[in-house]
């Protein structure tokens, strides 16, 4: 028997843009240049949880402080989730005001 919540998790990841993480094929560019917001959204709904982040690292922002920077002039900022055994790590940077996942890593 299906709960109400199978049938619409999938259908809100799907208007997200972010079944291919439900699927067993976690193919993420589908994700890339998506509001970090919708992502995060969409990830802890299919179950995913946010990665700890170490004691010496620095928020991007004080609104997620998940996402952290790293320092040099190829530091990226980046956010981790973790599902089970499987943890996935994206690459989000502020474009136009707006934190926007631009990549895996």
């Amino acid at each position: 028997m299906f709960s109400m919540r199978k049938i619409i998790l999938p259908l809100i990841m799907l208007s997200l843009g972010a079944l291919p993480l439900y699927a067993p094929a976690q193919d993420t560019s589908a994700l890339w240049g998506k509001k970090y917001a919708e992502v995060k959204s969409s990830l802890l709904a299919a179950g995913w949880v946010l990665a700890p982040v170490a004691e010496d690292e620095t928020p991007m922002t004080k609104d997620y402080p998940e996402i952290t920077c790293g320092s040099g002039a190829m530091a990226i900022c980046s956010v981790g989730f973790k599902r089970d055994k499987t943890t996935l790590a994206l690459v989000v940077e502020p474009i136009e005001n707006t934190l926007v996942v631009t990549g895996e890593y």
